[in-house]
């Protein structure tokens, strides 16, 4: 049997590089997918304001009909006005068709305020949704930029697991493999730490010199007493 930590030193290259990548393989479909996101909520934003003009331009057709409505009214009451000798009638018409018309200026003011929103909300749709186009150019541009950064990812994690499996050595045995690939998930991919001036140099602490000792007898995995990662010596 010979060093396990000699074996692990061989494989900690190649984990490097496969955690790397490993990382971008979760990166890049994770900002596809984020990017994506904000065209659909930019769409969905058009779609919004879409929908705020057909409810202005509904309202405003239910204002002019109202507007009609009351001024039919108004016609047939001045006609009543005319024709009927009884003055209190007239007066009651007359009381009425001042209150028509007040309603209808309220109605007016309400529609041009709605006639505004129409007009300024066709713009906002239209500068959007220039916008969104443009933005959709730039973004089918990224996907297939990305898409290729993926495949190749792809690729080399494939030419990595590879290169890992023919650099598994039987010095390794399954409790110290087990150990080494847990700390390569909870430091980053940085398993080992070499042992320099009694100084850890993943994290830089000093480590006890009964351990120094040990790893320099070179047949068991020492572990730095700080960070945990498995030490060897230059």
């Amino acid at each position: 049997m010979g060093n396990p930590v000699q074996a692990l030193r061989a494989l900690q290259d190649i984990d490097k590089d496969l955690f790397r990548v490993n990382a971008e393989l979760e990166r890049l479909p994770a900002e596809l997918a984020r990017r994506e996101a904000i065209l659909e909520n930019a769409a969905q934003a058009i779609e919004a304001k879409k929908q705020l003009l057909m409810e202005s331009q509904a309202k405003v057709r239910e204002h002019e009909d109202s507007v009609d409505t009351r001024n039919q009214r108004i016609r047939k009451l001045e006609r009543e006005t005319m024709n009927n000798p009884d003055i209190s009638i007239v007066e009651a018409c007359r009381y009425e068709i001042k209150s028509l018309k007040r309603q209808n200026d309220e109605e007016e003011r309400e529609q041009l305020t709605h006639m505004e929103t129409i007009e300024r909300t066709k713009l906002e749709i239209e500068k959007f949704g220039e916008r969104l186009e443009e933005e959709r150019g730039v973004f089918a541009e990224f996907k297939a930029s990305v898409e290729e950064e993926i495949a190749q990812a792809r690729a080399r994690k494939e030419e990595l697991e590879a290169q890992r499996k023919g650099r598994l050595s039987d010095d390794i045995d399954a409790q110290v493999l087990e150990l080494y690939e847990r700390l390569l998930a909870a430091r980053g991919g940085e398993a080992l730490a070499m042992l320099d001036g009694g100084v850890c140099q993943a994290c830089y602490m000093q480590v006890p010199p009964n351990l120094a000792i040990q790893l320099a007898h070179g047949d068991r995995v020492i572990q730095c007493s700080s960070c945990d990662r498995i030490m060897y010596l230059p």
